[in-house]
């Protein structure tokens, strides 16, 4: 400010070559910052890997745009969130070989971990081909649970945005790998912690997909 307010064509050469050299700075602090995606797919394979032979079902984890950049902060605190969605869609999404048989499904099931950037953002999505969710059951459910009255009416997505409520969940049994009640809740609480946003879209059996929109740094 000074150097434009003061006619020196030496101060405004010296004024405008610190400015560079601090946008440069400012520019490789951030780049030092930022790492791809792919540093956390190790976890995701190994656990894609044990839940099959766990589960007995045959499922391939496939990966795209994992060359996608985040604030290794988002990353490490990324981690869990992930886990559990793909942990949720093993265990609940994806069928039993003879209910995908039945469906005319193919046996070998596949999960979709794909990230890309939009404008300042980083869209992560994990998606599968799985049974998907039944917007009715998710409603007759909250109904059950006293969350909505009967009279209540939902489009598909206010019904499938209902599975982040605290405490809610459809699973009929206690199983060892998604546990008792942890469910999407504790996902969005997670990744709002880091300023993103999650939503999910699903379709009865062709399968569910899981929409994660994060800033690039905290």
């Amino acid at each position: 400010l000074f150097a434009q307010e003061t006619d020196s064509a030496e101060l405004s050469a010296i004024s405008e070559e610190v400015e560079k050299i601090s946008r440069r700075l400012r520019d490789d602090v951030f780049g030092i910052r930022l790492i791809p995606i792919e540093t956390m797919l190790t976890r995701f394979q190994r656990l894609v890997r044990e839940l099959s032979q766990e589960l007995e079902k045959d499922v391939v984890f496939k990966t795209e745009g994992t060359e996608t950049e985040l604030d290794k902060n988002i990353i490490e605190m990324l981690s869990d969130p992930l886990m559990h969605i793909i942990r949720n869609s093993m265990d609940h999404g994806i069928e039993s070989a003879e209910e995908r048989q039945l469906a005319g499904k193919p046996k070998k099931s596949i999960i979709l971990l794909k990230a890309f950037y939009s404008g300042a953002t980083v869209v992560i999505q994990i998606s599968d081909d799985g049974k998907g969710i039944d917007p009715e059951k998710i409603r007759n459910h909250a109904i059950a649970k006293g969350l909505i009255t009967a009279e209540t009416e939902l489009s598909k997505a206010e019904a499938l945005d209902l599975l982040f409520l605290p405490g809610f969940s459809t699973a009929q049994k206690v199983t060892k790998v998604s546990g008792r009640g942890v469910g999407m809740d504790v996902v969005k609480r997670k990744i709002a912690e880091i300023r993103g946003e999650v939503e999910i879209d699903s379709e009865i059996n062709k399968g569910t997909i899981i929409t994660i929109r994060l800033p690039l740094t905290l």
